[in-house]
């Protein structure tokens, strides 16, 4: 914060009078030619109050001053009058600033201002003049830009004016127009910055009905030459400022040239080392062909992926695999084929002399061949060159992306037939309820009418017999069409589009029972389900979708590991082992030795490919048992059967690092 004393020495640097006071109107500091005007000579001013020296009419223009400039006003003018020397009045600028004793307000001006003691009227209008030069000269100084300066210039300059409210105020600058033209009859000033002619102000009134003064005129004047130096200034400054920009410019440039420049010399520095390396190489090429030989072979075996260098009559001439010695034949010992492959590469090379890129089977792999000619001397094809790369991942993916379009589709086509299913259920299980009732309410009268004729049948059944079974009848068709309605809300729940998120509230039980029906026209052709569920099992929040996905692949992958000569069982068990849940499916058939049971969870591992297995079922179990925060894990022995695992914490939710595969 500035202190007072450098404030009042600058202030009084530039203005004759300075007046300080604080909020209560008390005198913190006057200059000494001020104090010839309020005082007595010798008579001390610090610590009076401004009522003391001021007349009436001044005393109410200061405190109006201090109102208007708490208010955050600009231009604010009081008229300062002396309660000794009313000869003649001072137009002060009023300031406000905060210090470490508070808010002071500070009233300064120069001594030329002094107005003789003229009318009421004419003071005003003199005081209105000089408020209307202060409001300007500020407003050009904290104004951003000149057009803003133009644009609010109107409501600053028609102060000044007999009757501001009727008083316009067009501008010219540059060719740029700001505000309103005036009537015929209006005052002006041309602005001339740096000796060249830039534009005009006018001043005016609306329909020239008030007449314009020589005084307003010369006010007019005095804001444009204001107005020029200012601008020239503007000018200037703007000039300077463009050109700190290019010179930033430059320096910018001059530095990144000077970037560039070193990393051209680091660049050829690096290329001279190069150069200087491929000299010395080159040079113990010559030296020994062997060593060359040796360098060129280990440098091809460091090739990613595999490299074969094939000649005309299919010999290896160079290979990056051990397993492969030059001087056999390619199919042989890559493909382990008798015969050359169908799709021969060579043969394509010969005849078209252009690179060849395909995809080809062998066995489980995908393979991407690249193959290049290799020309002699002749420009003639010596040979080809083979890369290989294993793309069997990647078309792992497109088939897992056919499989989910196919399984949308399925989706679809669940949920359409599903309903046509439960319409006509509903009908069946309404009747039934009217069918059972009505026969309870027949069933007496029928009963006394046997009773008197003994020989009566019903649907050709003996009555007798009829009797017995009928309610069994009803009751069977009743369980039925539930059952119906289980399996499509089973079939529409499976189907139904998953958003991913744990909010359920999951009841495995229920989960299991539900999986039950939904996979028992699937395993039931390999083995019988036994479900042994434990009571009070504890529910977790979680995605039922998710978890009842993770089911079904549990069972139907039990299923499909029973052999085909027997059927198996299939024992799923939940328990509650202290906070957790705890699932087990446990079957009794092929089994696994510890090498399958390391890699089951791996993503693509699949020991049933060639019946259109894809690897993925339990790698998606595990990541959905991971967001759940539990684990799975697996015990298995060849020939005995498999049982896997699962534990989640009841009541809990989230991500866990309990993952564990054994």
């Amino acid at each position: 914060m500035i202190r007072l004393e450098t404030l009042y020495s600058v202030i009084e640097g530039n203005f004759d009078f300075l007046l300080v006071v604080d909020g209560n109107e008390s005198i913190i500091y006057c200059s000494p030619i001020l104090k010839r005007y309020c005082s007595p000579e010798g008579t001390k001013t610090d610590h009076t109050h401004l009522e003391d020296i001021l007349d009436t009419e001044s005393l109410a223009s200061f405190r109006g001053a201090i109102k208007n400039v708490s208010q955050n006003s600009r231009g604010v003018i009081a008229l300062f009058s002396s309660r000794l020397d009313q000869s003649a009045a001072i137009p002060m600028k009023v300031g406000y600033v905060e210090s470490v004793q508070g808010g002071i307000y500070l009233f300064f001006g120069a001594q030329v201002d002094a107005l003789r003691r003229i009318s009421d009227w004419e003071k005003e209008e003199r005081v209105k003049e000089l408020s209307c030069l202060y409001a300007v000269a500020e407003w050009i100084e904290v104004s951003a830009s000149i057009s803003e300066f133009f644009t609010r210039l109107p409501e600053y300059l028609s102060r000044g004016m007999r009757f501001p409210d009727e008083a316009v105020v067009y501008s010219v600058y540059q060719d740029e127009e700001y505000g309103q033209k005036p009537a015929e009859d209006y005052i002006g000033v041309e602005l001339v910055v740096s000796g060249t002619p830039k534009g005009e102000i006018r001043v005016g009134y609306i329909r020239g009905t008030h007449e314009l003064l020589p005084e307003e005129q010369k006010m007019l004047s005095e804001i444009g030459r204001m107005l020029s130096l200012a601008l020239e200034r503007k000018e200037l400054s703007e000039r300077m400022v463009l050109k700190q920009e290019e010179e930033e410019e430059l320096n910018l440039r001059l530095s990144k040239l000077e970037e560039e420049i070193s990393s051209r010399e680091r660049d050829l520095e690096e290329q001279r080392q190069k150069l200087s390396t491929a000299d010395s190489y080159l040079d113990r090429l010559n030296r020994s062909w062997e060593e060359t030989k040796h360098r060129l072979e280990t440098m091809f075996r460091a090739i990613p992926g595999e490299v074969m260098l094939i000649d005309m009559n299919r010999n290896v001439v160079m290979s990056n695999r051990n397993d492969i010695d030059p001087g056999d034949k390619c199919y042989r010992t890559y493909f382990n084929r008798d015969i050359p492959c169908r799709d021969c590469r060579l043969e394509k090379i010969k005849r078209d002399k252009t690179p060849i890129t395909i995809t080809i089977a062998d066995g489980d792999r995908f393979l991407e061949v690249h193959t290049l000619p290799v020309y002699n001397q002749e420009e003639e094809v010596d040979g080809i060159l083979e890369f290989y790369r294993d793309v069997t991942l990647e078309k792992t993916y497109e088939q897992q992306i056919q499989q989910a379009d196919k399984l949308a589709s399925l989706g679809q086509l669940v949920s359409g037939i599903g309903h046509e299913i439960n319409n006509p259920n509903q009908f069946i299980r309404g009747n039934i309820k009217i069918i059972r009732q009505a026969i309870t309410d027949m069933l007496p009268i029928i009963d006394r009418y046997a009773e008197e004729h003994p020989d009566l049948k019903i649907a050709r059944l003996k009555y007798d017999f009829f009797r017995e079974h009928i309610m069994t009848l009803i009751d069977d068709m009743s369980h039925g069409s539930e059952r119906i309605k289980g399996i499509v809300e089973g079939l529409r729940g499976f189907a139904r589009k998953d958003e991913g998120l744990l909010v359920d509230k999951v009841d495995v039980n229920t989960l299991l029972e539900a999986t039950t029906r939904l996979v028992k026209n699937e395993v039931h052709k390999h083995a019988e389900i036994k479900l042994e569920l434990g009571d009070d099992i504890g529910k977790f929040t979680g995605n039922s979708q998710k978890i009842e996905q993770v089911f079904v692949n549990l069972i139907v992958n039990a299923a499909q590991a029973i052999p085909d000569h027997r059927k198996g069982l299939i024992r799923v068990m939940t328990r509650m082992d202290g906070e957790d849940v705890v699932i087990e499916v446990e079957d009794n058939g092929k089994g696994m030795d510890e090498k399958t049971q390391k890699q089951i969870f791996d993503p693509f591992f699949t020991t049933k490919r060639a019946k259109g297995g894809t690897g993925l079922g339990l790698a998606i179990a595990f990541r959905i048992i991971e967001e759940h925060s539990g684990s799975i894990s697996v015990k298995s022995k060849p020939g005995e059967g498999t049982t896997f695992t699962i534990r989640i914490p009841a009541g809990k939710e989230g991500v866990s690092d309990r993952m564990v595969g054994s």
